[in-house]
């Protein structure tokens, strides 16, 4: 069987983008499905609040499929999760340390930080255990992405929400509704899927239709905003105008061009002034009249 050709179209990126060494990517031991989380991972920014409901949002896989994933990441030393616990031996939170190579000693990576006894005004009832994690990375100027050549990297900067056209008419028309800026609401959803963003408007959107914000439109939206990044968010309210979002948009662009009124025609034929044309038209009237009134010579007369 013949080989095919590969071509690549290669441009250079100049701020959010990450460098992905071909030895993981090359790791014939790692399945496509493990590969794909390791890349989104070292893709996010240190601090990041990671969790296995995010990744299976953000990956599309149900969450068998991604515990499988993060085990065999695990298994070949690209990353641990460490579950931090008080002196008294309390959880007080877990770690996502992440690499871009296997790492073989984990011991310094590993070392459980001193983490004090919070310190609580009533008991807390429910399961302890059930916390969010927080994400951990350390980094290598080596591999870390960003800015250019000559600028180091910004590690507090989040990635950028990246929408193809049809997301971004569903961003510009939700923020519409809402009175939101665009940009600033975009940098607000920074480190999102666009769909998870998307989600997040049409949410308060239909929330404000029904009455139901108990506050301002940004405090709300900055609330849902955070529980989408602690992969705490669902659709509910919003969920049929998510649903059928892209059939209203192309509705009302079709009534709003339906109500504009129709433009003049344009053509070459410049356009007589309406004074000129009116004294042409009288002195072709006067000619009539002058003709009219001339005597007509009987016939066979010289």
């Amino acid at each position: 069987m013949n080989a095919s050709q590969l071509l690549i179209v290669r441009r250079r990126h100049t701020g959010n983008f990450t460098q992905i060494p071909n030895a993981l990517i090359r790791n014939d031991e790692l399945s496509s499905k493990s590969l794909g989380v390791i890349v989104h991972l070292l893709s996010l920014p240190p601090g990041f609040r990671i969790s296995i409901e995010f990744l299976c949002k953000a990956r599309n896989e149900g969450e068998t499929a991604m515990r499988s994933a993060i085990q065999q990441l695990e298994r070949l030393n690209y990353m641990r999760i460490v579950r931090d616990r008080s002196a008294s031996g309390r959880f007080i939170q877990s770690r996502w340390i992440v690499s871009d190579e296997p790492i073989v000693d984990w011991a310094p990576h590993l070392e459980n930080p001193h983490v004090e006894e919070p310190v609580l005004d009533r008991p807390v009832q429910g399961d302890q255990g059930a916390t969010n994690t927080v994400f951990v990375e350390t980094l290598d100027s080596s591999k870390t992405t960003t800015g250019p050549e000559d600028t180091p990297p910004d590690t507090d900067e989040s990635p950028a929400l990246i929408m193809d056209e049809a997301d971004e008419e569903c961003w510009l028309w939700l923020c519409q509704k809402l009175s939101l800026e665009p940009q600033k609401t975009r940098d607000q959803c920074a480190g999102l899927p666009s769909s998870a963003a998307l989600d997040v408007l049409a949410e308060v959107l239909e929330c404000k239709r029904q009455n139901s914000i108990r506050k301002t439109i940004p405090q709300f939206l900055a609330s849902l905003l955070r529980r989408a990044r602690e992969g705490k968010f669902s659709l509910s309210a919003g969920s049929e105008l998510r649903r059928d979002l892209r059939q209203i948009i192309r509705r009302q662009r079709a009534v709003e061009a339906a109500a504009e009124p129709t433009q003049a025609i344009v053509t070459d034929r410049p356009v007589a002034d309406r004074a000129q044309a009116r004294e042409r038209l009288q002195q072709m009237r006067d000619e009539l009249a002058k003709k009219a009134q001339t005597p007509v010579m009987p016939r066979g007369t010289a």
